[in-house]
């Protein structure tokens, strides 16, 4: 790979992260609210510690 090509590449890279960040974040957020209007403390507290638990309750609640 060129040195151009490679500088597209990374920056391309970093772009995705923070792009997937913002998305993983958002959908927390989500979820979060849900939970706290539903008063599921413990579903909430289930849900930041267990990653599978949390994507369950994600397609529980149409979050994408």
């Amino acid at each position: 790979m060129t040195r151009l090509g490679q500088m597209l590449y990374d920056d391309g890279l970093k772009a995705g992260k923070s792009e997937g960040r913002i998305e993983g974040s958002d959908r927390m957020a989500s979820l979060t609210k849900k939970l706290l209007e539903a008063a599921r403390m413990a579903d909430l507290q289930l849900a930041l510690d267990d990653p599978g638990y949390r994507e369950k309750l994600m397609d529980e609640y149409g979050i994408k």
